[in-house]
């Protein structure tokens, strides 16, 4: 008896494009939808009738498939079965893997939301705060992969997956190498190269045996990327790329990122390096180096010009100067060098006291110690609403929205609008903040898809202030807002 295409039971032969197979079964899973694609593998979206929830289907590809033997068949499915075991909040949950009608199947945890890749392509580097927040649950995630025995070996952006409450989880399993199960269960050979070559640990370049410490370095490579926009190495094919990795130094990550602590460079440096005995050893060390990120001691960078403080102290009029060594002190222990702008769902700051404060200047100090905080920012603004303290506020308040998971670019720009046009009061005083407002309303305008808008906001910031004043108050404004500014500088007009 043949299906009816009302009630499918199995795929078509040889689908021609991936929404052939949409409303075909796979037991109890009914493919709702097509989500994407992979090197191996078409993802979708399915529904699981006993359960009545979504799941996502991976489902390999016949053509990849008949390029290996049996072996690797097996192989996949056994290290994937191995994985499901895994059950951690950093890690995407594998529910079951099977076969039908000789189409091999993963079924898995259906993440809502989008990978850091297509994050990164999107609203470019986070703030540090916030990705040193998602290196320690990626950290987690690989600590609880590394416990069961299971070394990943396909680490990298696009397999870490960012929920809309804004965490990090891990997917793709399916390479995964069961290092430390028994001989029987370990199919996978000492020998086998897989992997993505942008970041591939320089062992796994060469076939050698790989433990975690490989894994650590693909987490390092993905670190800089994500801190930068773009991996260390790039080349015009794979082997050129693979030797990089092999014999090329990553360019320091201080280059890129200037206001980013030496602690936080050194970390992912140490990830990244050659051979592996000089990585962190074990995870849980790796682990304490990144939550000794979280609480720095200012250092050196508090000088740089793209610290908050240096921009305080040449924005503030003289009678306020004082704040600037109000939040020298206040907000010790904190990230030195940059603003915090982590998402309200990361692990919050230890709850402060709102309440009316006896200053302005120790208002603001207040919020700048719970800058994820948007409370925090609308305390500022409603007990010194008449204060530079407030509009300073108001600025940190839309990055915060333009930062955030999930941002809200209309909000920000409602902000940056009113405080561009307060800005025009004073203008010689206000200007850095002028250019700044502008400067967001084009991030936010670019958010929004509104290229028009965008660009007329980057074109009054172009005549109304020379460009050494430009550069200068990029230098000190903002990090999501350097970043934007640096990624889609324009060329200055002709004269």
């Amino acid at each position: 008896m043949t299906d009816s295409p009302s009630n499918p039971s199995r795929p078509p032969d040889s689908p021609d494009q991936p929404d052939d197979m949409v409303d075909y079964t796979f037991g109890e899973f009914r493919l709702l939808r097509h989500l994407g694609a992979g090197g191996m593998a078409d993802v979708y979206l399915a529904e699981q009738s006993s359960l009545n929830r979504v799941v996502a289907i991976k489902i390999l590809r016949p053509e990849r498939i008949t390029n290996f033997d049996r072996s690797f068949i097996h192989r996949f499915e056994r290290e994937a079965q191995a994985a499901g075991g895994l059950s951690h909040p950093n890690i995407v949950q594998v529910y079951l893997t099977g076969q039908q009608d000789g189409v091999h199947y993963i079924v898995q945890e259906y993440v809502q939301g989008q990978n850091l890749a297509q994050h990164i392509r999107r609203h470019g580097p986070p703030e540090m705060a916030q990705g040193v927040q998602w290196m320690q649950q990626i950290a987690e995630a690989l600590r609880a992969a590394g416990d069961a025995g299971i070394v990943h070996r396909d680490i990298k952006p696009e397999n870490m997956m960012l929920t809309r409450r804004g965490e990090l989880k891990v997917t793709d399993f399916g390479l995964a190498q069961l290092s430390q199960l028994s001989e029987q269960t370990n199919l996978t050979q000492t020998g086998t190269t897989m992997g993505t070559p942008l970041y591939m640990s320089p062992e796994q370049i060469q076939g050698q045996k790989v433990d975690h410490r490989s894994d650590q370095y693909s987490f390092g490579i993905t670190c800089y990327h994500m801190f930068v926009g773009q991996p260390p190495f790039s080349a015009a094919n794979s082997v050129t790329v693979a030797l990089r990795h092999l014999q090329d130094e990553p360019a320091p990550l201080s280059g890129h990122r200037a206001e980013l602590p030496a602690a936080v460079c050194d970390t992912i440096h140490r990830m990244m390096a050659k051979e592996a005995d000089q990585r962190f050893q074990t995870p849980d060390e790796l682990l304490r180096a990144i939550a000794s990120l979280q609480s720095l001691s200012i250092n050196s960078n508090l000088q740089h010009t793209a610290g908050l403080t240096g921009w305080l102290r040449r924005s503030l009029p003289g009678p306020r100067a004082t704040l600037a060594g109000l939040l020298i002190t206040a907000t010790a222990g904190a990230f030195a060098g940059r603003q915090w702008f982590r998402p309200p769902q990361l692990p919050d700051a230890p709850a402060l006291n709102y309440a009316r404060r006896d200053s302005a200047p120790e208002q603001f100090a207040a919020a700048m110690l719970d800058a994820g905080n948007e409370t925090a920012w609308l305390a500022v603004q409603e007990h010194y609403s008449e204060t530079l303290e407030s509009r300073m506020a108001q600025l940190h308040l839309s990055m915060l929205y333009l930062s955030r998971v999930p941002a809200a670019p209309e909000r920000a720009d409602k902000l940056l609008e009113e405080l561009a046009e307060w800005a025009l009061i004073q203008p010689e005083e206000n200007r850095r903040i002028r250019i700044q407002a502008l400067a967001g309303r084009a991030l936010a305008a670019r958010r929004l898809q509104r290229p028009d808008d965008e660009q007329q906001m980057r074109a009054l910031i172009q005549q109304e202030s020379t460009p050494a004043e430009i550069t200068e108050t990029m230098q000190s404004s903002p990090s999501v807002l350097q970043l934007y500014w640096n990624r889609f500088r324009q060329p200055p007009p002709p004269q």
